[in-house]
């Protein structure tokens, strides 16, 4: 009890005491955090640039959650995969939406979180990127043979990276230093 106290006072203290001065300056931007009634959260952060757009989509699933043993770099595949587009946007026409924008765009996976971008001009898109962002997210469309023409890309990744002295060394210590923790297999998975 005692121990529970001493923890709950500590707590309050610090939350009571002021903050270091640093600490309020570590994000220098003004920022806007709004969380709609689904649970996403939209943060908005003006730049002196408002002409330029860069609207990130941050999933809270990487390689970590490839917890069956044997199975890894699903959550990399699947990133490429959200490039596939949808029925209603197939991806012939998300790349020329994307192009008429002149936007750029990619994604990528970590361990914790997959990160999904696109950077264009113009404020009166945003709408639009918006929604067309959305259809992907929530009516994705692909078919075996997508993930059969897909597979080689994703190999030829795994190769090319792992012809890399540093990041076989990475390889091998984590799948050395991890024995049950899904961090054990990084983001490209194992060939095998």
């Amino acid at each position: 009890m005692l121990k529970f106290i001493s923890v709950g006072l500590a707590l309050f203290l610090l939350l009571a005491s002021p903050l270091p001065s640093q600490v309020s300056n570590v994000f220098p931007y003004d920022h806007k955090v709004e969380e709609l009634e689904n649970g996403l959260k939209v943060v908005s952060i003006p730049l002196p640039n408002p002409s330029i757009i860069s609207y990130y989509t941050i999933v809270r699933s990487g390689s970590r959650n490839e917890v069956e043993p044997g199975k890894s770099g699903f959550a990399h595949f699947f990133e490429h995969m959200m490039f596939k587009g949808t029925k209603k946007v197939p991806r012939e026409a998300y790349d020329e939406f994307l192009t008429r924008l002149g936007a750029g765009t990619n994604g990528y996976t970590t361990d914790d979180f997959t990160c999904y971008f696109i950077v264009f001009a113009g404020r009166e898109n945003l709408e639009k990127v918006v929604e067309t962002e959305a259809d992907r997210f929530i009516n994705l469309y692909y078919d075996e043979e997508m993930l059969k023409t897909e597979a080689p890309v994703i190999e030829g990744e795994y190769y090319a990276s792992v012809s890399s002295p540093d990041r076989r060394l990475s390889e091998l210590l984590r799948d050395t230093a991890f024995d049950e923790h899904s961090y054990k297999h990084t983001t490209l998975g194992y060939l095998k």
